[in-house]
C-alpha cells in the first residue's frame, strides 16, 4: 500500500493528504482547549482504498502525540474510534464517551 502523506492545512481548518488528481481531507475546527473533528472527505474516484481509514489514524496519532482534547462529530472517525479502542482515550469525557 503506498505511504499516504497528511499535512494540517492550518489555513483551511484541515488534514490533507495529496491524491495525485485530488485531495481527500478531514475538516476540524478549535473550540476552547478541544480540536474537533467535523467531516472527513475522500474523492469518489479513491474510495474503497483505505484512505480514510490512513488519515484517521495520522491524525489521530498527531492528536495523541499533542495531547490536545478531542471531540468528534464527524460518523467516520467516530466509527473508526469504535473499532480502535486505544484511542477512546482521546475523547473528552463530556463530549465523547459512552
Amino acid at each position: 500500500m503506498e505511504e499516504l502523506k497528511v499535512i494540517d492545512n492550518q489555513g483551511h481548518h484541515r488534514f490533507e493528504a495529496d491524491l495525485g488528481d485530488d485531495l481527500a481531507y478531514i475538516e476540524y475546527a478549535h473550540f476552547k482547549k478541544f480540536i474537533v473533528i467535523m467531516h472527513t472527505y475522500v474523492p469518489e474516484s479513491h474510495r474503497g482504498q483505505g484512505i480514510a481509514s490512513r488519515m484517521i489514524k495520522d491524525v489521530l496519532e498527531y492528536i495523541k502525540a499533542n495531547k490536545i482534547p478531542l471531540i468528534v462529530y464527524c460518523p467516520a472517525v467516530n466509527k473508526y474510534i469504535a473499532h480502535h479502542p486505544e484511542y477512546k482515550s482521546l475523547l473528552d469525557e463530556e463530549y465523547g464517551r459512552e
